[in-house]
């Protein structure tokens, strides 16, 4: 049986046949991931009537998210004299995973997302800029298996954290006695969603039980996936832009030096690759602000959003029950990891960038003629314009906002859970 996974894995690890980056493994699982959300822009790549079909299927998410967003408050207005403290920041949990989803649903719809989709895999993909050097064919290689172990991991995260905020309330009700002959007496089921309905038989009997716990199931699904696909997605994509910054930074300290000055025949061939390094700074420059233009809204909803769930799973998984460690344990990795995870390797963008300035001053202009050195002086002063992105084009994305979103998560978790003992307290008493 181990024999047989180790050799699937290998498989799956294996793209030596893969004609072009839509043919990778991990890109393919990526494509299912997206599709379970209606959110892969299949018109891009010549797909018009499959595209028709998921857009019907991405509009009917939109609407139960919608639908679900709303039930939710509803619930949280028509229960609010008896909800507790802790049972209110958890539905009010699931309403912010469910805004930033609903978003990202949003995201998928326009036009400039599907462009930067293709471009990123029939132009900027490192697969076609493998064969530039040895050095570009080793990180392109290192970029894959760092690309398929993130979708491998990405995809076991969804599936773990459905598993467990869905069923840990059924084992609840199961360990409670709900399901038995006797249940006990004025005691409700629990679920992983509340919404607010027009009977309460979902919440005191079996039946209704159980249609409520099925239609959760595919809920807490579709959430976690559109949460954690898109992050990947933005991943891989920095994946790529970090590869082609690694690889001009190398085409740039690759440059020959020499005691005396170049030769003619030097200076042409000088002249040439500062033009490859020079179209290929463009060709980054260009992607990343399409990248921008496309991802600047979902970034800024990314970080407003973020600043909430936060402080919100910080509190509920700081109970330190089994219960709340099973059902909030996983939910708190997958919330603060993207918030970690994307604004740091932003941040190994800008640093990136700032590297290819200090390789810029390690060329050996002094050897070059007129013409190069004039070259060589342009292109320093466009390096040293960082290739960065920003959040609604404001906010710059990266370590320092990630430090502020935190320490603010701290503050407010210390503020409410002073509020939220104190509130058990009134209701104990």
């Amino acid at each position: 049986m181990a024999l047989r996974v180790f050799r699937s894995v290998k498989i799956w690890f294996d793209d030596s046949d893969a004609k072009h980056p839509l043919e990778f493994n991990y890109v393919r699982q990526l494509i299912f991931l997206l599709n379970a959300i209606g959110s892969w822009p299949h018109n891009q790549f010549g797909r018009d009537r499959l595209h028709i079909v998921y857009s019907i299927y991405n509009v009917f998410l939109i609407g139960v998210a919608i639908t679900i967003s709303s039930a939710a408050a509803g619930y949280i207005w028509f229960n609010r004299e008896t909800i507790s403290f802790s049972f209110m920041g958890h539905v009010i949990l699931c309403i912010l995973l469910e805004t930033l989803y609903l978003q990202r649903l949003l995201t998928s719809r326009t036009q400039k997302y599907g462009e930067t989709v293709k471009d990123l895999l029939l132009q900027f993909h490192l697969f076609y800029f493998q064969n530039r050097s040895q050095y570009a064919s080793k990180l392109f290689k290192k970029v894959q298996i760092i690309s398929k172990i993130f979708t491998i991991y990405v995809t076991c995260h969804i599936l773990t954290g459905v598993g467990l905020f869905t069923f840990m309330p059924w084992y609840n009700n199961y360990r409670s006695g709900m399901f038995g002959p006797d249940p006990p007496v004025n005691k409700t089921f629990e679920h992983s969603l509340y919404f607010y309905c027009f009977t309460d038989k979902v919440y005191t009997t079996l039946k209704g039980y159980w249609i409520l716990f099925f239609f959760n199931i595919p809920t807490s699904f579709h959430t976690s996936s559109g949460l954690l696909t898109f992050d990947l997605l933005l991943s891989i994509t920095v994946f790529q832009i970090l590869g082609h910054l690694k690889i001009m930074k190398h085409d740039l300290l690759s440059i020959p030096s020499t005691r005396d000055l170049y030769s003619r025949e030097e200076n042409m061939r000088v002249r040439k690759t500062l033009k490859g390094i020079i179209d290929h700074h463009n060709l980054i420059i260009k992607f990343v602000d399409k990248c921008s233009d496309a991802f600047s809204n979902y970034l800024f909803m990314f970080y407003m959003l973020m600043q909430l769930l936060t402080i919100v799973v910080t509190l509920e998984v700081t109970a330190y029950t089994a219960d709340a460690l099973a059902k909030y344990g996983p939910l708190t990795v997958a919330i603060y990891q993207p918030l970690i995870q994307i604004s740091i390797l932003f941040e190994m963008i800008s640093t990136q960038s700032e590297k290819l300035v200090e390789a810029i001053y390690q060329i050996p202009w002094e050897c070059m003629d007129t013409s190069n050195r004039r070259t060589v002086m342009i292109f320093l002063h466009r390096a040293q314009t960082p290739v960065a992105l920003k959040a609604a084009k404001m906010v710059p994305v990266g370590v320092m906002t990630m430090t502020a979103i935190l320490k603010t998560t701290f503050s407010y978790y210390m503020l409410l859970n002073a509020v939220a003992e104190s509130a058990d307290q009134k209701m104990g008493s």
